[in-house]
């Protein structure tokens, strides 16, 4: 058995174990401090305990039937994982109330043949009250912390919390006053419904507490005459620093800064280190009790009615020209932001094999380090005479070798490689921007060479090609990318001369005079440009479909 196999197998048996653990510490604190004083919790257990006080019903029984119904609706949003652990600690609830009744019941003095739950505590009905709701929340709290549930509302609460950004104990308050404000009806004691408020509060609390610990967070600021070097062994330790540039007002000199955000449970690894590395470091530490990205949690948090009536969507690319078209074909219902609107200032290298090679390491690119839904192109000439070149090489196609091998064929797919997404993330946190567009003495070598190839050919025939990729789906699970490719095609002829070339629009638009007129695209203008080119008919197709499948 691999050392990983082995991992997720004691991690599976020590879920499964600390479950048992969260049933029987919820278990005691029901049999032993609940139930003999006649308390009402929430959940399905409340349920059952107003069951069992009107009927005698024992509770397992009704807890059982009741989760039953409720696992079959976890199992389709949960998962499996999560409800065959739920399913183990279900069944096993219902295994130790049982037990427990049999454990601590003694005979009732006043009905002979009677077996009744002895008040271990005298009359102090808040005191077991307050016991109780502090045992249950905690057996709870152990249950979830391992991917499993005493099912009930837990499940309820553990669905909404997986969408949504309310706390379990939240959820749980929600979903048990109505059953606390229940008992009264049936009872007509409003002492029932004021101690049953009590556990709500107190075990939802201690649920909140025992879930909240491990995600309490604080934030470092550094201030070192090394700082580098603690930075680098934040770094090492799996952790992220960010160094700010600083001045000491005192003595006007440079300082630098680091800002560090860790689990708390780790708190006192880094002060060690910081210590053996600087022991005159200057330390400020301060709690950050909500934190998100990567290595916390994720930011679940509703979208307003106004931000759902949008979607949001980047273009790879800066061009004024290729985002002012985007945004005037997809409309009002659609938000088109730039790179430089994400934050991302530099030219993404395309040194793909194909137009889709290149489409899909923008839209990647953008999507694994900025985690937007992406669309992304890149556009050919292709020459029918020239055996489809330019092509691939359109960009700079003067400094091409047609006679290198293999340079008109190229491949159609493109697979990603994490040695080039770190390149990419190194020259993103590098601060220098990558200009890699043509300047306009690359764009007259590359129609001077164009025209020159196409001297005395008698078949002019070309076609100006775009390839756009849509890349969606969740950021953080590469394997649930949804990817899907549209090609936009614009035919027509190689010119005998360039005119005049417009300034940023693509460098073969002076040649090439589309099928059905008699100007080149530069001649043509803009507005005609947005109506027929390869990319309007390629994002035309990319908005249809989002429209008919989303």
């Amino acid at each position: 058995m691999d050392n990983s196999r082995k991992k997720w197998l004691l991690s599976e048996l020590s879920d499964y174990a600390m479950i048992a653990f969260g049933v029987i510490i919820y278990s005691i604190g029901m049999t032993v401090f609940m139930l003999p004083y006649g308390l009402t919790t929430g959940g399905v257990v409340g349920i059952a305990s107003i069951i069992y006080y009107a009927t005698g019903i024992e509770i397992q029984v009704t807890y059982v039937l009741i989760n039953i119904l409720l696992l079959i609706a976890a199992i389709k949003v949960l998962g499996i994982r999560f409800c065959i652990k739920t399913i183990y600690a279900v069944f096993l609830m219902t295994f130790a109330l049982w037990l427990m009744q049999r454990l601590i019941e003694v005979p009732d003095p006043n009905n002979d043949g009677q077996m009744i739950l002895p008040r271990l505590i005298g009359d102090e009905s808040f005191m077991a009250c307050v016991l109780g709701a502090i045992i249950c929340g905690s057996g709870l709290a152990v249950c979830f912390e391992h991917n499993g549930s005493t099912g009930g509302t837990d499940i309820i609460a553990a669905i909404v919390n997986k969408y949504r950004a309310m706390s379990l104990g939240s959820v749980l308050r929600i979903c048990d006053v109505t059953i606390i404000a229940s008992c009264y009806f049936i009872f007509h004691d409003w002492y029932r419904v004021i101690y049953g408020c009590v556990t709500l509060f107190v075990s939802s609390m201690t649920l909140d507490y025992w879930i909240q610990r491990h995600r309490q967070s604080v934030q470092f600021m550094i201030f070192s005459r090394n700082s580098e070097a603690i930075a680098n062994a934040i770094i090492n330790t799996g952790h992220g620093a960010t160094m700010l540039k600083a001045e000491g007002w005192f003595t006007h000199s440079d300082r630098q800064v680091i800002i560090s955000i860790i689990h708390r449970r780790e708190q006192a690894m880094i002060q060690r280190m910081v210590k053996r590395i600087d022991p005159y470091a200057f330390v400020s530490l301060s709690d950050a009790s909500e934190v998100w990205g990567e290595g916390f949690d994720i930011m679940k948090v509703s979208e307003s009615k106004e931000q759902k009536a949008k979607r949001v969507l980047v273009y790879a690319s800066n061009s004024v020209h290729k985002l002012s078209e985007a945004r005037a074909i997809f409309g009002d219902k659609y938000e088109i932001r730039s790179l430089a609107d994400i934050g991302c200032y530099i030219d993404i290298p395309e040194d793909a094999d194909s137009l889709h090679g290149n489409a899909l390491l923008k839209a990647r690119f953008v999507k694994m380090y900025f985690g937007f839904d992406c669309i992304a192109d890149d556009t050919a000439l292709e020459c029918v005479a020239l055996n489809g070149l330019p092509g691939i090489y359109s960009r700079n196609y003067a400094a091409v070798d047609e006679n290198a091998p293999n340079v008109a064929t190229r491949k159609v797919t493109y697979e990603w490689n994490d040695e080039i997404s770190n390149e990419m993330l190194n020259i993103l946190h590098s601060h220098k921007p990558i200009v890699d567009k043509p300047t306009d003495h690359d764009v007259k070598a590359n129609i001077g060479k164009l025209l020159s190839k196409m001297q005395g050919q008698t078949n002019r025939s070309a076609r100006l090609h775009t390839v756009m990729v849509l890349l969606t789906g969740n950021y953080e699970d590469h394997n649930k990318w949804q990817t899907q490719v549209f090609d936009g095609i614009l035919e027509g002829t190689i010119a005998e001369h360039a005119t005049n070339h417009v300034e940023n629009t693509f460098s073969y638009d002076s040649v090439f005079v589309p099928n059905g007129y008699s100007q080149t695209i530069a001649e043509l203008g803009v507005d005609v440009k947005n109506q027929i080119s390869s990319r309007a008919i390629v994002i035309r197709k990319l908005k249809t479909d989002l429209e008919q499948t989303h």
